[in-house]
């Protein structure tokens, strides 16, 4: 049993399952600390297997949900919410099929984590600040799915745009935090069939991926908790302060 491996997997899978949700961008908090803690030994199937872990945490978080939007799709109002779904899932796949590869090359430039987590901040400060009268219900998700689909960039959080989006174009707190994190469903199985085919593994990887998948799910499912708690309370613009920490220590110190 390889504990240094056990550690970094458990200190990995820890960032991962926490700023996967807060917004303050997984991808970027792992292109920081791979960098800083030399941790680009681990292969990328762990990447993917993390991401397993915190897609399990928001099918287990949100499985009442889930379950009354699926035994009831008939009923008007979970049809149409299904319906926006969709919707905004579109200009996410969009921009995934087609800009996907470009964007990811930004993970090679990791001096710009610092820029797109100071964006990510401004995102924030605007969500508490800023309202725009409330739109078609249709243009709305569209724009919630373009910013989902710009946050494949490292150092901008997927639940930070998203949510963001959703509070600025006047959809409230719990329509925005749900709306967000379902709509990461279709968003994270997508990414997880385009790349798990294309990465091998060996049999004697499973006991630490396992590891890593529980381990996300686990601090993951915590951190969607909290973020509820977070919101309820009007204090998700708080995230902007350590966005704007975490960006210019990004900019200093990581080339």
């Amino acid at each position: 049993m390889d504990i240094v491996l056990i550690l970094k997997i458990l200190l990995l899978s820890f960032i991962q399952g926490i700023s996967e949700f807060f917004p303050i961008s997984s991808s970027g908090h792992l292109v920081i600390f791979q960098k800083i803690l030399n941790f680009n030994s681990i292969p990328l199937i762990y990447d993917i297997f993390f991401h397993i872990g915190t897609l399990l945490s928001v099918v287990i978080f949100f499985f009442s949900d889930i379950k009354e939007l699926v035994t009831n799709f008939y009923k008007k109002e979970n049809f149409n919410f299904i319906v926006l779904i969709l919707i905004a899932s579109i200009p996410t796949a969009l921009i995934g099929l087609f800009f996907r590869k470009p964007l990811e090359g930004l993970f090679d430039k990791p001096g710009l984590v610092g820029y797109f987590l100071l964006l990510t901040a401004l995102i924030l400060i605007l969500s508490k600040y800023f309202r725009v009268k409330k739109m078609n219900i249709y243009l709305t998700a569209l724009l919630i799915g373009t910013f989902q689909g710009i946050a494949i960039i490292p150092g901008i959080s997927r639940s930070g745009f998203t949510i963001s989006a959703g509070l600025i174009l006047s959809m409230g707190f719990l329509f925005s935090f749900r709306f967000s994190f379902l709509l990461s469903i279709p968003a994270i199985l997508g990414a997880l069939l385009l790349e798990i085919s294309k990465i091998p593994f060996e049999t004697t990887q499973i006991f630490y991926l396992l590891m890593g998948t529980v381990f996300s799910a686990v601090f993951g499912f915590a951190a969607l908790v909290l973020l509820k708690k977070i919101i309820l309370k009007d204090k998700f613009h708080y995230f902007a302060y350590y966005c704007i920490v975490a960006g210019i220590f990004a900019l200093i110190f990581i080339r």
